[in-house]
């Protein structure tokens, strides 16, 4: 099973008040399959989430959807009923009539804590969301077909403090976000706790692991300059050997010489630790910038 599957079941199990029961209903009912007086529909592949949908519609407004299994494993709920369908519209604030479907937010009570719109997309993400797994990418997305839908959608997860983007996909809308700390945020939201700790577990681990990455790369390409750096002054040193010797040299360059000739691969702060006294990395730069000045003066004559 997919980890949007385990969100959706985990979500499906929540236990809500009244309020929040029927903002979670009426997100289901509204971004299913349809929601007018010809067809209130859904089409899922859990059966959790169809036997769901069929309990909110049967708990808040007496009527018992008609629940079926396809050919191809799909669940399918259907309210075959005109008289039915118009008492499920009526229960929350719709005459079938309407030229545009909107969200009636008369059935969202306003809350301190945005209980009502929590759990009104709870219900959305139940039945046109879905999630990537963390252990691959970081997105959550929800498709809308209606493009007012869509935007009273947007205008909800931006009062609850979320933040996603729209796109136009396949002559569809989607709402997506495709951050750590989003999807997180959305899931937590949402109130898929169990999800919401994998989801900061996994993150936790790919930053540590990045953490490590960049540490190894940064001090493979310390070494790597390191060593680029001894093999040119050895090279320069080599150089120089060949129109004098160690001896015409002072006694500091010609330790300085006769040491990196022997650590070609350590750095300038390794280097100047072998020197007797300890030469700083600046000072054991400088000495070699003495080298190179000897150098162009000995190929000048």
């Amino acid at each position: 099973m997919s980890f949007s599957s385990d969100v959706k079941n985990e979500l499906t199990q929540s236990i809500s008040s009244a309020c929040c029961y029927k903002a979670e209903a009426f997100g289901m009912l509204i971004f299913g399959r349809a929601f007018s007086i010809t067809e209130i529909s859904l089409m899922t592949e859990l059966k959790e989430i169809a036997e769901r949908y069929c309990a909110c519609i049967r708990d808040l407004t007496e009527v018992t959807p008609t629940l079926t299994c396809t050919s191809a494993g799909k669940y399918k709920v259907s309210i075959p009923d005109k008289s039915d369908r118009l008492k499920i519209l009526d229960y929350f604030g719709y005459t079938g009539k309407e030229l545009a479907l909107r969200v009636n937010l008369a059935n969202l009570e306003q809350t301190n804590d945005d209980c009502c719109s929590r759990a009104f997309l709870r219900g959305a993400f139940l039945v046109c969301g879905s999630v990537t797994d963390p252990q691959k990418d970081y997105h959550i997305e929800f498709n809308v077909q209606k493009s007012k839908l869509c935007d009273d959608l947007m205008q909800i997860i931006t009062d609850i403090g979320l933040k996603a983007k729209k796109i136009i996909r396949n002559n569809g809308y989607v709402l997506y976000s495709k951050d750590a700390e989003s999807v997180e945020d959305f899931i937590g939201t949402m109130g898929a706790n169990n999800a919401f700790l994998s989801v900061m577990h996994t993150r936790a681990i790919k930053d540590l692991k990045n953490q490590i990455n960049r540490r190894s790369n940064f001090e493979s390409a310390n070494m790597s300059r390191s060593i680029e750096a001894g093999l040119k002054q050895v090279a320069l040193i080599e150089e120089v050997l060949k129109k004098i010797s160690l001896n015409d040299m002072t006694e500091d360059l010609s330790k300085l010489c006769s040491l990196r000739l022997e650590n070609p691969d350590i750095s300038l702060d390794e280097l100047g630790k072998l020197m007797t006294p300890e030469l700083s990395r600046s000072a054991v730069s400088r000495r070699f910038k003495k080298l190179e000045k000897i150098a162009e003066e000995l190929k000048a004559k």
